[in-house]
This record gives structure tokens, C-alpha cells and sequence, in this order.
């Protein structure tokens, strides 16, 4: 039984609570779905308003017919479920979601292969519905490196074409698992603000993909906002212990230091437990990422206390423990990101 402050409770129910990564919305569900009761129904019963949901990702590369593929089962998702999500392509979509107790889902990338190296399918994807790709996965690609790439380059040529299309048609960008310096060519390049989806703090916690202190300040003199991420690898390098939601919340008071509580927002990468997709999902993705998940099993994936579905107003509690206050608070949960969605999405 969760002990929550009233005061929490009410704060989430009167936010915009947006997790800028999802992802697996069709693949094993969690524990606690039942007949009649789906992943949606969990999410709206936490109290999200919006998930940003990977439709494909580049860990294997995707081509634009397996991308137009992906979107029509979202719009599927819609038409099965009119009484429970909106698919989002405009910030107004999202306010109507929370009027009605519906779920906002917005289609996202990990990765942009599925541009295949020709830029009218930018404009093609963002008519479909597409609204935030991530510029690259781990890898080396046609627009720039990954995360993961000792050598990076920096943005190509087409990554900067992709850029201006992706700016004009108002399609947003996202750089978690791009590399450090492909990802500030990307911000002085676009004329829009950009979001990181899931990263933390490479100065709280040396992590491979986290964003360091140089990346957050331009990201932020761009209007753009880092959405921290609670797996618990990337928000405490010390593996001895199960770091906790305050640990979490280091990362959110260091940005705020940095840069201001403005450009901060929460993207979870999913909540798991350790079903068979993702026991197998962990034993594929570790074997070219070796230890990626440290010695945090399925259950410990996410720091404890911001670990599951309906953990969301513990961590509002513990930020009002913190001394953050209620305006702060609904900024970081998703009112900042609404404010880039606007600026993005609707300029047309």
C-alpha cells in the first residue's frame, strides 16, 4: 500500500503528465493486465496524460514501408480504443486527452533509418503522423554517429538537409543515443527547440548516454528540454545498491541548477518487469552492448519509488519533499514539454 500525500495526488491529477519514451505498447504485457484491463488502462490509472511510444527503432535498421506499417497499427490502436486514445499530432490533441481522460499517444522513433537517405519521406512521415525522431541510435548512420561510436564525426551533410525539413514541416527532434558532438551540431543547426526523449546527467552519473553539462546548456539556450530518464544504471554509477527516486531527483535538481527548472521533463524508457520479452530483449541488446543493464534485474530496471505504472505521485511527494513547489512540479511532469510541442507542432 503506497502512502502518498493528498497533496500529490492532487498535483498529478491536475498536471500534464507526459513520459516523452515509451515503448513495447504491443509486445508481452505487464503483470497486472487482466482480461478486460490493458497497458492503457495502467497507464491512465497512474496518471499519465501522453506517452511519446517508439513505433520502429534503428537497434536493427527500419525502412520506410516497415515505418508506414508501424503507424497504421497506432491508428488501429485509435480506432479499437476511441474511448480510451487520441492519437497526437498537435498540442491541442493532448488537452483534449486530458479533458477526457484519455490517453495522448504520439509516435516516435528510435532512430531514422527510415528516411532511406531521401528527404521527401520526412514530409511524407510527418503528414502520416510522425512527430519526434531521434536523429540516431547507438550506431553510425547517413545523418550522423550514435551514442556509442568512439570516433564521432558530427552531423553529415544530409543531417543537416533532414534538420531544415524536419524544422520546416514541424516534426521534432530528438538526440537520446546520439553522440556528444553530433548531437551540438544538431541544436546550433536546428531553428526549433529539441528534446532529449531519455537521458540523464553525465555530470551527476558518468554514463555513456547520458547528456553532459555542455549539451544541457545548449539544449536550454534553444528552448529545448532534457527529459531524465530513471533507469537506475544511468542515474548512479556506484552498482552496490538499488538507487532511489531522490537519486532520481539529483538529476533533476542539477539541471535545474545549471540551466533552470524549465527545460526539464521525465521520459521513462518504459517501466519492465521481467517477462519473457524483455528477459530476451535484455539478452539481445547485451550482445553488442555488453553489461548494459548492470546487475539490476527487470524488477529493479528503474530506481525505487519512480519504478512502475503507478509511482508517478510518489514522485511528485518526493519533490514537494524537496523543495520544489507545485508550479515547478507540473514544468517537469509535462508542462514544459507541451510548451515545445506547441512551439513545434502547431506553428502551422
Amino acid at each position: 500500500m503506497k502512502n502518498v500525500s493528498a497533496e500529490a495526488s492532487r498535483i498529478l491529477k491536475e498536471s500534464y503528465a507526459i513520459d516523452s519514451l515509451f515503448h513495447g505498447l504491443f509486445t508481452d504485457p505487464p503483470f497486472d493486465c487482466a482480461p478486460g484491463r490493458n497497458i492503457v488502462d495502467i497507464l491512465l490509472e497512474g496518471g499519465v496524460t501522453a506517452i511519446s511510444t517508439t513505433i520502429v527503432d534503428d537497434n536493427y535498421p527500419c525502412s520506410f514501408t516497415e515505418c508506414c506499417k508501424a503507424i497504421h497499427q497506432y491508428y488501429l490502436l485509435e480506432e479499437t480504443c476511441p474511448d480510451k486514445v487520441i492519437i497526437a499530432t498537435h498540442s491541442a490533441d493532448i488537452e483534449r486527452a486530458k479533458a477526457e481522460g484519455k490517453l495522448a499517444v504520439i509516435m516516435s522513433t528510435q532512430g531514422a533509418f527510415c528516411f532511406e537517405q531521401d528527404l521527401r519521406y520526412i514530409s511524407l512521415l510527418n503528414r502520416l503522423g510522425l512527430k519526434i525522431v531521434q536523429l540516431t541510435y547507438n550506431q553510425q548512420c547517413h545523418i550522423g554517429s550514435g551514442a556509442f561510436e568512439g570516433n564521432d564525426t558530427g552531423l553529415t551533410r544530409f543531417g543537416q538537409q533532414c534538420i531544415y525539413e524536419m524544422n520546416r514541416v514541424g516534426m521534432l527532434i530528438d538526440l537520446s543515443h546520439v553522440g556528444r558532438r553530433t548531437s551540438l551540431d544538431a541544436i546550433a543547426t536546428s531553428s526549433d527547440p529539441v528534446i532529449f526523449s531519455h537521458s540523464s546527467c553525465y555530470d551527476v552519473a558518468k554514463h555513456t548516454r547520458n547528456a553532459n553539462d555542455e549539451q544541457i546548456k545548449a539544449l536550454a539556450a534553444k528552448g529545448g528540454v532534457i527529459c531524465l530518464c530513471p533507469h537506475s544504471v544511468m542515474c548512479n554509477e556506484d552498482q552496490s545498491t538499488w538507487p532511489t527516486v531522490d537519486r532520481y531527483i539529483d538529476h533533476i535538481a542539477h539541471v535545474a541548477d545549471l540551466v533552470g527548472i524549465d527545460y526539464i521533463g521525465i521520459g521513462t524508457d518504459r517501466w519492465k518487469r521481467p517477462t519473457l520479452d524483455y528477459l530476451m530483449g535484455r539478452v539481445e541488446f547485451e550482445r553488442t552492448c555488453p553489461n548494459w543493464f548492470g546487475k539490476f534485474d527487470g524488477n529493479q530496471k528503474h530506481v525505487q519509488g519512480f519504478n512502475y505504472f503507478d509511482e508517478w505521485d510518489n514522485l511528485v511527494d518526493h519533490m514537494l519533499a524537496r523543495g520544489f513547489g507545485q508550479a515547478d512540479i507540473e514544468k517537469v511532469l509535462g508542462g514544459n514539454l507541451m510548451r515545445v510541442f506547441r512551439q513545434v507542432w502547431d506553428k502551422k
